[in-house]
């Protein structure tokens, strides 16, 4: 018998456990997952970038308090998470100054001419893009290492005595009466009821708390029970570009002293994301309209999107992708709260829930594992490094506040 089983050992899920462990030392915890080992579904599948460029003060305080921590695990315990403060720079088609970011703590606007760069006066009525207005830089922001994030969570919850189960499938959450008559069809309505355990493809399991941070894969398991976990999943395409111009350009420390090229975002969305290691640049779109929301069991990538969607913006942009290639390509899924684009962190009955992420998981990963475990002790306030949390703001209840930079 456990004290928590988790399902999902992506970053949600290895950070909920960590905290669980750190607020409560003698508890029983489990992680499950489908996979062979942690983080191979869409954390290990991510853009893997980091900001705390974020309109909601909610998803502020969860990315810059996640940002917080990681940045004291590389520096401080020296756990090296390929974490990089090279900036995000968002290329904009509108006007905007400095009043327009004072609520934005870590913010500033490009003022130097970087045309030797960017194509900044190009307009298409084709494509419905103009030309760049305005260059604004993230400074707490650039790229982090999803698999050397996960591997940090991972080794301390086995110095923890954290049990894993890999290579798992959840196939049903057991619902029970706390008070049973041994009739059959328990649980009645009238009946006070909560989640006993789940079935596995390895058989039951039982456990005081069940906490799902399962991703796109939630409403697989909450829906039958008729549970909401406000998911709507979407496939979401990387490309890696290489060539000549790119490497050049790789190293350039122009916007910050990290010799790394910034995590750019242009007009329309499409973004490059730098890999100095090897020399290329991770780009993608979030496409909306037009892209079904659909969980596929093996997404795949499509050149097409690439050439068609992607390759014409950077070309009327970009001059240093306009010889590059794709060398490579993936696909994964984000799991949208298309009501608001920010993470819910609740209980019912016993059961916790982390859905919505919205594409960035690992950004908020760690400050949604502290919800977690605040829920878990039944506090009313997660603390974070960057502010206090009501847990009722992080419930499917709160008010909404709409995200509006969402990558």
């Amino acid at each position: 018998m456990y004290d928590a089983i988790i399902v999902g050992a992506g970053i949600t899920g290895l950070s909920s456990a960590y905290h669980i462990k750190m607020r409560d030392p003698d508890a029983r915890i489990l992680v499950i997952d489908r996979y062979g080992t942690f983080s191979q579904g869409n954390t290990g599948r991510s853009a893997a970038g980091f900001r705390d460029f974020f309109s909601s003060r909610l998803n502020y305080i969860l990315s810059a308090s996640s940002i917080s921590f990681y940045k004291h695990v590389q520096e401080d315990l020296k756990h090296d998470l390929g974490m990089i403060f090279n900036g995000y720079l968002f290329l904009l088609d509108k006007e905007y100054d400095k009043n327009d970011l004072l609520k934005y703590k870590h913010a500033r606007i490009i003022d130097s001419d970087i045309s030797d760069i960017f194509n900044m006066k190009n307009d298409n009525d084709l494509m419905n893009v103009t030309s760049i207005k305005t260059a604004i830089l993230s400074e707490n922001a650039g790229i982090i290492e999803p698999d050397k994030l996960s591997s940090f969570y991972y080794k301390k919850l086995l110095e923890m005595n954290v049990d894993f189960m890999f290579r798992t499938e959840v196939k049903r959450l057991i619902l029970s009466p706390r008070r049973p008559l041994d009739y059959a069809g328990e649980p009645f309505i009238w009946q006070d009821k909560y989640i006993s355990g789940i079935e596995t493809d390895h058989g039951i399991i039982n456990g005081d708390t069940i906490i799902l941070c399962s991703d796109v894969w939630t409403p697989l398991i909450t829906d039958p029970l008729g549970i909401d976990s406000y998911i709507k999943p979407k496939k979401r395409q990387v490309f890696q570009i290489s060539g000549p111009e790119i490497e050049k350009i790789i190293r350039m420390d122009r916007f910050t002293d990290t010799n790394v090229f910034p995590f750019t975002v242009f007009p329309s969305g499409s973004y490059i994301r730098p890999v100095p290691d090897n020399s290329s640049f991770w780009a993608g779109v979030a496409d909306n309209t037009g892209r079904p929301f659909k969980l596929d069991d093996d997404p795949r990538a499509e050149i097409d999107f690439y050439n068609y969607n992607i390759k014409p913006i950077f070309d009327l942009y970009f001059p240093a992708t306009r010889s590059s290639k794709v060398t490579t390509m993936w696909a994964g899924h984000y799991a949208y709260n298309t009501i608001d684009y920010t993470p819910y962190v609740f209980r019912n009955m016993n059961l916790i829930i982390v859905s919505g992420t919205s594409g960035s998981g690992i950004m908020k990963g760690d400050s949604i594992g502290r919800s977690v475990a605040a829920i878990y002790m039944h506090d009313k306030y997660v603390d974070l490094s960057e502010g206090r949390i009501d847990i009722n703001d992080l419930s499917p209840l709160r008010t909404p506040q709409r995200e509006e930079i969402v990558l």
